[in-house]
């Protein structure tokens, strides 16, 4: 079947995209946390699976924990630099991609430079402030399914 050139003017309400707003899964997902899709039905979660898509940083914090999926809603940055968790972190890590590890720390925002086979590639380290905390640039990684790990 062939389609006819669409020729009508329409506004695409375009948005900046950096900061987005996703429905919840039953959780709570803390401010400044790492986000992803959960495995079933696409809702945000704070649970890293390495097969699922990293979505952001969690802007806010949101407890939907005593609702149903997709009864609440939480806007998630999808861009920026942000200070996370790290363990061991040194100044060769600068401009290295990380992965997304709560298995070191059993948190939701902690970065291990090697792919810890828990979660997806975040981004890369833009700087060093301790051996426990990177400061890292997430541009590129939320919503790129080609950032997940192996």
């Amino acid at each position: 079947m062939a389609y006819a050139a669409y020729t009508v003017a329409r506004d695409t309400k375009k948005a900046q995209g950096k900061l987005i707003s996703l429905k919840m899964a039953v959780v709570k997902i803390a401010k400044g946390t790492f986000v992803c899709s959960d495995a079933s039905a696409g809702y945000a979660t704070h649970t890293p699976t390495a097969s699922r898509p990293f979505l952001g940083v969690a802007y806010e914090t949101i407890d939907n924990s005593a609702g149903s999926a997709g009864d609440k809603s939480l806007r998630v940055e999808t861009s920026g630099v942000h200070a996370f968790i790290s363990v061991g972190a040194d100044q060769t890590w600068v401009g290295k991609e990380v992965y997304w590890d709560n298995s070191a720390t059993g948190n939701n925002a902690t970065v291990a430079i090697t792919d810890p086979g828990t979660g997806p590639k975040v981004g890369r380290v833009a700087e060093v402030v301790s051996a426990t905390e990177v400061r890292v640039r997430i541009d590129g990684y939320a919503f790129n399914v080609d950032a997940q790990a192996s």
